[in-house]
Parts: C-alpha cells; structure tokens; sequence
C-alpha cells in the first residue's frame, strides 16, 4: 500500500481507533484509570477485540469521504520506549531505532500478532506492539513534492524539524535507502507513518551524474566564471535554483556554455528530478553591454528570486520584459531590475538608428535611470508607429529637444540620441561633460529628448516600400512621382511634410501638389505626429524647444519676436552659433509657417531654434561620414540650452 493511500486514511482511522479502545480489557482500562492517565497500551488483546469496531468505522467513513473500498484496519500510536525496528516476517533487525516519542504515528495490525507495521520513507518495517502506545491524536496529511530515492551514510538520524539540535525520530547505524517526498534547506523530507522526518543532507550519499540537474539546498552556494585556472567570484545561486551541470569535481559543479566555463560550489546542492530555473538563451536584436552597479538579484521569467550577481560583472542585455531586463546568465535567460546596472555606449551613431533601435533603446535608458529619466509616449504615427519622448534630469525646469520631423533628415536621430547616451552616463556617475557638471546643471533644467518625431518616414527611407503600410504603398510611390528609391523623401507616412503642419500662420503656407516634401497638409495639426508634439508642448511648460534638422549648417531662430523677447532669441541663436560654428539666419521676413520650432515661438512666446547639422547634403540624408564633425559641433548644445534656461 502506498504511502500517499494510508496517509490519506488517518482521518478514517482516528474514529475507529477511539471505539476500539472502548472495548479494551477491563484490566487494562482500571489500570489506566488508576495511573490517572489517558494512554492505553496496544496489546494483542486489544488489536483482537477492536477489529470489529473499526471495521465497521472504516467502512462508513471511506464511503462518504474517499469511496474507497478494502481499507486495512489502522490505529495511531506513539513510541513508548526505545523501539528497535525489524524487518517483515523474517524480525531481522535493521539498525534502525526510535527513541520513545510522543508523535502520533500510522500503523497497521500486521500478521504477527505481537507486531505493527510502521511505514517509513516506503519502506515497511514491524515495531513490537509492546513498544507502543495507543494515542487518539492523529498524524496531519503529507503531500508528496519529490520522487526521490536517497541512500543515507552508515550512520544518519531523522530529526523531528529541519534542525539537528530538534527530538530524533529515527537513529541509523547502517546505509539505508528512503523515498523522498520533500526538500527543504539543508534536509531531505521523508515520510515517517505520516509524520514529517528531516534527514540532513550531509547524511546522505549524494551521486551526481554529467549533464544533469542540481538544486540548491542550502541558503545559497557561490557561484564563479573560471577563467584560465582562476575562479572568479560572480554571484551565488539560492535554495531551490536549478542548473544543469556538464560534471562534478571534488569540489565543483561544471557549468559548460559554448567557449565560457563556469562553476558552483558542489557543496549544498543535491540531484535533481527537476528541470531547470531559467529558460532557453533569448537571442537579441539590438545587444548592449551593461555593467552591475550593485549586488542584486536574478529572477525567472515567472518571478522567483534564484540567485545574485556581483558588482562589477559584465553582461549582455538580450531584451525587456515589462519592468525586467533580459541578461546572459550563465547562457539562460535571466531576468534582471535594469536599476541595478550602468551601460557605458549603447548607441552607435556611425549607423542609421532605426525605428526599432530608437524604440528599443530609450525603454532600456529608463529602466537603466529610473532615478532621473521618464519615458512617455506622447503619440503614434499615421501608421501606428510609437512616437516616444524621455525625460533626462530632474529639473523642475524644462526644455524640448526634437529631431527627425523630416524623414531623410534621420542623423539628427542619431545626434539626440547620442546626447542621451552620454548625458545619461555622466549624470549616474556625477561626472563632466562636455565642460559641464551634467548632474548638477540636469538637476536645475530637464531635457525632454524627442529623437524620432516621423518614424513612418523614417522607416521608409531607410527600409523602403516595402516596410510600408500596405494600403499606403500605392499613395506613397505616387507621391514620390513612381520612383522606388525613397531617400529624398521628406514627408510622413502619408505623403504630409510634417515641419508644414504645425500652425505657425499655417494658412499662409503655399499649397502644394502631395509629393515627397512640402506639401502641408488639408489642415493644419492634420497629422496624428503633429498633434502629438502640440500635446505634448500644451502639458509642459517648456522654456525652449531645439528642433534639429539638416542640412545646410545654419540656425533659424525668428518667427516676428518683438523687443526682448527678440532680443533674448537672437541671443540664443548666436551663443548655439558660436559653439557649433553654424551662421545665423537674418530675420526673414515672409509670414507663414508651418514648421514646429515656429509654432513654439508664436503659442508659447519662448525661444524655438532650428539647428540645421551638416554641411548641405541635397535630396538626401546626410552622409555618415560627417558624423564626428557633426556630433563634436552639437554635443554641448543640450547641456548648454538647459543651463541657460535655469536662468530664465
């Protein structure tokens, strides 16, 4: 019989039981009452006249409860007195011993009428009769959470609780073989007649086979990556976390992944029926190296603590899981607080960022900063695209930056997001940059960083029709008068030039035939990206608005700004002039706008600059190799916009 079966009858048992010990001897029950004592030894005698008894409870119960059919006739009992135990039938003993206790076991009436049966780890064992002592209490019902076989050393003992200074419940003095039902820190769990028994690990031989599983037992086991001959400390695995190990030394787990060799310390963990803790390796799309900042935690996908990992490691961001990162540990998926880790370059501005990466990136930057950044989706394009703003800095004031309103224009893309990457490093570290103390000059003047406000137009010069928007595809290669090669292309997703849409005296804008640039639009604010920065502008208070464009190396600046207010742009265009060596544009005289920087000027009467990078590169997007030039001209300009506005 199973142990799960007669653990599950105790409640059946318990009744029968007490009726029996109602038809006990006279004798024995004036003795009992005599010694003013409630216990009842279980004789022959007694077992004889109670089987009818219980029998008849047995059956009534099982019926109602479990509909189980056959039970056996079982009573509770605790240990007397010092109880050696034998083996069935052939009364060997078996070096196994119970010291008297008061826990009420499960046994059953045997075929020797002197003797019960005691079921221990699933193995059966006999236990005189005379060693016992009837009990009207009753074992609680264990579950069984392993299938584990286990074979003790020579000499062992079974604990009463997951502690060796606790009662002993069984003394051993030779190896012994036990089912598992449980494992907790330290201790294997087995089944003792329904009473929960804790063997310490260290009582048992422990066979550990190549490439299988270990579980951690214990708190936690440090955790190493070898390199050469050294064993670098790089963490610790906690109790319960499950590896797969390639082989075992005398003191090592061996952790194989590829080329990398790790290690876990073999003392502490047991084998294992279970399966790994973490997932399969998740391959990355965009990989960025990170640096641990601080000690702290590795979780699973479902959210369980298995272990830490140390300052100091370097890892490799693999993705984003709602607020958790996705790290390489030890070739599995771990998951990660972002918080706790620095990047030092994750951008490479040598390249076209793309909508993906930009996306990507900034949600990474603020789990990275959560102390100084915010992340804000402000809107989505004609089709759909996330348009996505970050805060850097804590500053109650603030200033906007925008970038890529115009499709080809994509490198100014890579300028912003280039600023976020570096501001963000110096300002964790509390360092300079740029000749300023980024910390102390972010914590006065926020920047709102605005890096792809046309990622429909974007996208398509970069990847082409074919990245579209199906029922755009048509439209949109019209617009470009048939032509497949979109990189002159200025325009959103539906043919609309978005720096034509914004109201700056939008109607005295000249109408154009839709095509691949200036055509404004059926209304101004027509276009969802449009009405996205309007928005956005409408719920902050923005001391400047810097919108980059190319090419051409120039800064617009006016938009009929009287006295100081005129006075105080044109002074701003010229210190943003001195710094990246562009040239000032002259008032121009013209009214109708409908570029972003001009609307900001007329609704919010505050400075709005267009900062043209590049040197002119014509109907097209800027030509990568003029990225150092370009970065080294315009890397202060959002420290210095947000130092000035602290001013005002």
């Amino acid at each position: 019989m199973g142990i799960q079966k007669k653990i599950k009858r105790s409640l059946v048992y318990s009744a029968g039981f007490l009726l029996s010990m109602s038809l006990l001897s006279a004798e024995a029950f004036a003795a009992e009452l005599s010694e003013q004592s409630s216990a009842v030894k279980v004789t022959k005698h007694g077992l004889e006249n109670s089987s009818e008894g219980v029998n008849s409870q047995t059956n009534d119960t099982t019926s109602s409860e479990s509909g189980s059919e056959n039970q056996s006739i079982g009573n509770f009992a605790k240990i007397s007195s010092d109880a050696e135990l034998f083996t069935p039938e052939s009364l060997q003993p078996t070096n196994l011993k119970l010291p008297a206790d008061d826990h009420a076991y499960y046994v059953t009436k045997s075929s020797n009428e002197d003797y019960f049966e005691i079921l221990i780890g699933e193995n059966t064992y006999w236990i005189k009769a005379e060693n016992l002592i009837a009990s009207p209490e009753n074992p609680s019902e264990i579950t069984q959470k392993r299938n584990l076989i286990i074979t003790t050393k020579s000499n062992f003992n079974i604990y009463s609780e997951n502690d060796n200074n606790s009662k002993i419940l069984v003394e051993g003095t030779k190896e012994t073989t036990f089912k598992v039902v449980d494992v907790v820190q330290d201790y294997y769990v087995v089944s003792m007649a329904g009473v929960r028994g804790y063997i310490p690990i260290s009582d048992v031989n422990i066979d550990y086979k190549k490439n299988s599983n270990v579980e951690v037992a214990t708190s936690s086991v440090k955790m190493y990556k070898i390199d050469g001959s050294k064993y670098k400390a790089m963490g610790s695995l906690d109790n319960g976390a499950v590896v797969k190990v390639a082989k075992s030394t005398a003191k090592y787990h061996i952790i194989q992944v590829g080329s990398q060799t790790y290690a876990i310390l073999k003392k502490g963990t047991i084998p294992t029926e279970n399966p790994a803790s973490l997932g399969t390796l998740m391959k990355s799309t965009y990989p960025i190296t990170l640096t641990v900042s601080k000690t702290n935690s590795i979780y699973t996908s479902k959210g369980t603590k298995m272990g830490t990992i140390n300052k100091g490691q370097v890892v490799s961001l693999k993705g984003l899981k709602g607020n958790k990162g996705i790290i390489n540990y030890m070739g599995k998926s771990g998951y990660v607080d972002l918080k706790y880790f620095n990047h030092s370059n994750i951008v490479n501005p040598t390249k076209n960022i793309t909508y993906g990466m930009y996306n990507y990136y900034l949600r990474v930057f603020a789990q990275l900063y959560p102390e100084f950044t915010e992340i804000e989706k402000i809107g989505e394009s004609v089709q759909g695209r996330s348009i996505y703003a970050l805060r850097v800095g804590n500053g109650k004031k603030e200033i906007l930056m925008d970038a890529a309103i115009h499709a080809r224009e994509h490198m100014t893309t890579n300028v912003l997001m280039e600023m976020i990457d570096q501001y963000t490093v110096s300002y964790r570290k509390g360092t300079n940059y740029a000749g300023y103390n980024v910390k102390r000059v972010l914590d006065k003047t926020s920047i709102w960083f605005v890096p792809m406000m046309n990622p429909d137009g974007v996208t398509l010069v970069q990847k082409g029709i074919g990245s579209m928007d199906s029922k755009y595809k048509a439209s949109l290669k019209k617009y470009n008068h048939g032509s497949n090669n979109f990189n002159r292309w200025k325009a959103n997703g539906r043919g609309v030039d978005l720096n034509r849409n914004f109201d700056g005296l939008w109607k005295y804008v000249a109408t154009t035939p839709k095509s691949y640039m200036n055509y404004k639009g059926t209304s101004a604010f027509s276009e969802p990206e449009a009405q996205a920065l309007k928005a956005f502008v409408q719920r902050h208070k923005f001391k400047t608005d810097l919108s980059y464009h190319s090419s051409g190396q120039i800064v617009y600046w006016y938009n009929f700004q009287k006295g100081s207010n005129r006075t105080r742009d044109l002074n701003l265009a010229k210190s943003v002039a001195r710094i990246t060596g562009y040239s000032v544009v002259p008032p121009l005289p013209y009214r109708g706008s409908g570029s972003s920087a001009d609307w900001f000027i007329l609704n919010q009467k505050k400075p709005g600059l267009t900062i043209e990078i590049a040197p002119y590169a014509g109907y097209g997007p800027v030509p990568h190799r003029y990225w150092n030039s370009v970065w080294n001209k315009n890397k202060s300009i959002g420290l210095f916009g947000a130092n000035e506005a602290s001013k005002r």
